[in-house]
């Protein structure tokens, strides 16, 4: 199986380093220090997942989600908010803008490594039913 890739976006360069260090072993992980620079990437590159920051200058991480959601190209990738904004409000509205998850800063390597395998076997169900839909619709 064909090793991952995780698209790691915050302007924090501490997030993106101590995320490179946990995970590169188990992925391969591509940086972004903010929104256009995400969606660029996420359209230049295949991505399996991306981890966004919400609290990011210019761009937030909601008007990035927003993008990446009504884009063709990127509408089915998987992302999960990582931010240290836990307020209710602004959870609800992640998922109701297709956030596939939710994790507040500071995380613990565990957390996010539980909640990335969980988000990526969700998105696989998915793809796996998709292709099975259309193969049927195809006879």
């Amino acid at each position: 199986m064909a090793r991952k890739t995780i698209l790691t976006v915050d302007d924090d360069r501490v997030i993106l380093e101590a995320i490179h260090e946990v995970f590169s072993s188990d992925y391969n992980i591509l940086m972004a220090h903010d929104g256009h620079e995400a969606v660029e990437l996420a359209n230049e590159h295949h991505v399996d997942l991306i981890l966004l920051d919400i609290m990011m200058p210019g761009f937030d991480g909601f008007s990035t989600l927003m993008l990446l959601k009504d884009s063709p190209n990127t509408k089915d990738i998987p992302v999960i908010m990582l931010t240290a904004v836990g307020k209710k409000e602004k959870v609800i509205s992640a998922f109701k803008d297709g956030a596939a998850g939710y994790l507040l800063k500071p995380f613990k390597a565990d957390t996010l490594r539980n909640k990335i395998e969980s988000v990526l076997s969700t998105s696989e169900k998915e793809e796996a039913e998709k292709a099975d839909t259309a193969s049927e619709n195809d006879n």
